[in-house]
């Protein structure tokens, strides 16, 4: 039940997900987590507060007492309160209100960051780490930088032994794979790459983010020439958008074209981000329903 799970990628070699062309791949373990809060979370308080409307989360313990206090003081809004835990709204920066990490604390050291459960995997995404300074990887999520601002105004440092991702909706879920494109050109480009599954995953959830900014005219996302998501004009910010696939959008044993298409303003730089997620179980046979 301690096994750290740190943000590391993983090369992913295996024939369980196959990956061509222009795409980032990389994962997560996200080994089993008692209730998300440690091995006597069944009688943490609060605890099934969490149960009822988390979905993906992010778990560490501390390992320092903490003083609730000041935990109040970073929330944006706070939504539950006793003496020995609370629960409230963290905002992240360039963020609006929308995008609040839910954020547990109880004084004994357990910090945990959660969406709620009719959220999808990626909204963790945080493309503005991402986009700057056009990293490779997605090295930290919206729930990391939650727990970070919520240390940082405790006075704790993030370091414990004990950082678990963990889905309340898909306890048997083991791995978390997302697969990434990325086009930072200007005037009309897209990039494409393709993704099948094998019928071993038991996939528990699939879904996608957009991501668009910098003087962009359109950018879409499509799968197999089936549009998911698409902007218009976005060249006064940035623009996200995210949710779930369906089994038959990206069902195994088939490759699927996963196609991100962008047109930015002449002799300009706008750029646009894609994601597909899979939240999964090794080792089970996936059975199609058509």
């Amino acid at each position: 039940m301690q096994n750290e799970f740190g943000l590391k990628i993983l090369v992913i070699s295996i024939a369980l997900v196959m990956v061509v062309s222009s795409a980032v791949v990389y994962g997560y373990n996200t080994a089993d987590v008692a209730k998300g809060t440690g091995d006597d979370a069944g009688t943490r308080e609060g605890t099934t507060i969490i149960e009822e409307e988390a979905g993906i989360s992010l778990s560490i313990n501390v390992s320092n007492e903490i003083n609730l206090t000041k935990a109040k003081e970073v929330y944006r809004t706070t939504e539950y309160e006793t003496e020995n835990y609370t629960i409230g709204a963290v905002a992240l920066p360039s963020y609006p209100e929308t995008e609040d990490v839910h954020v547990y604390v109880h004084k004994d050291g357990w910090i945990m960051g959660y969406y709620l459960n009719d959220e999808p995997v990626t909204k963790i995404i945080n493309w503005f780490e991402y986009q700057r300074p056009h990293p490779k990887y997605i090295t930290r999520t919206k729930l990391k930088d939650a727990l970070v601002k919520m240390c940082d105004g405790v006075g704790v440092p993030l370091n414990g032994s004990y950082k678990k991702y963990y889905d309340f909706r898909s306890p048997n879920a083991n791995k978390m794979m997302f697969v990434t494109g990325a086009q930072r050109r200007g005037y009309e480009w897209s990039s494409a790459f393709k993704i099948k599954l094998s019928g071993d995953l038991l996939v528990c959830e699939r879904s996608w983010s957009h991501f668009a900014a910098n003087s962009s005219n359109s950018s879409s996302l499509s799968i197999d020439e089936h549009t998911i998501n698409s902007f218009g004009p976005c060249r006064d910010g940035e623009v996200t958008k995210y949710g779930t696939l369906t089994q038959t959008q990206l069902k195994p044993e088939v490759f699927h074209t996963v196609r991100l298409g962008h047109d930015g303003v002449k002799w300009t730089t706008g750029e646009a981000f894609s994601a597909i997620a899979l939240l999964y179980r090794t080792g089970h046979k996936q059975h199609v329903r058509h």
